[in-house]
């Protein structure tokens, strides 16, 4: 009799336990309801590759605003000139005249003690290194006591993508100061004699209007 009483408890404690396990393992696999933040998070993470799309339209942002505008165009008259094989744009208030063989004189029509000098030669007659000794010679001659110096102030300097091998020189006179350049364009060899006055210079016009000199 006893035996049978051990054998129902523990069939009944078998059943039991088999019951515990199987709501433990309804529960266990209960599906969980996504809320409301995680579909939004899932909405707003970017899709694959869409960084890479951001990085690429941010460049070619950069890349625009990093473009140079292109150099104003400088008015004035083109002009040739008519002893030797160049054409320069030549400012209103100004005038080209032929000086004497092979020199030319810009001068300003309102003051005619600024004025510029202008003599070129073709790479087959001349080098630029002597035209560059030359021109210092012909700079420290307007003021044998004074002091040679090397422009470096680039609005002094005549600028043109074209032009190489520039040599810029300025020297101090009584009557105020005189610059010389030499420099080289596509086979054009230039060289410039600048005289100004210190009262209302123009050396600034005079340079504008020697980056524009060229071969006809």
């Amino acid at each position: 009799m006893k035996k049978i009483y051990t054998l129902l408890s523990i069939l009944l404690l078998t059943i039991l336990l088999a019951a515990c396990g199987t709501d433990t393992v309804n529960e266990s696999v209960e599906p969980v309801t996504p809320t409301d933040d995680t579909a939004t998070t899932e909405e707003t993470t970017p899709a694959e590759g869409e960084t890479g799309n951001v990085e690429e339209s941010t460049q070619a942002e950069g890349e625009t605003e990093s473009i140079a505008l292109p150099t104003e165009e400088l008015e004035g008259t083109q002009t040739e000139s008519e002893t030797q094989n160049y054409t320069l744009t030549v400012m209103e208030g100004f005038e080209l005249t032929a000086e004497e063989p092979n020199k030319d004189l810009l001068f300003n029509q309102e003051n005619d003690q600024q004025s510029m000098r202008i003599e070129t030669f073709s790479k087959e007659d001349a080098k630029i290194e002597d035209i560059t000794k030359n021109l210092t010679d012909t700079v420290q001659a307007s003021n044998d006591n004074g002091t040679l110096e090397e422009i470096t102030d680039q609005s002094l300097i005549p600028i043109n993508e074209s032009i190489e091998n520039m040599n810029a020189y300025q020297i101090d006179t009584p009557e105020g100061k005189v610059y010389g350049y030499a420099f080289e364009r596509e086979g054009l060899l230039v060289k410039l004699t600048v005289f100004d006055t210190t009262e209302v210079p123009a050396v600034q016009n005079f340079v504008k209007m020697a980056s524009t000199i060229q071969a006809k």
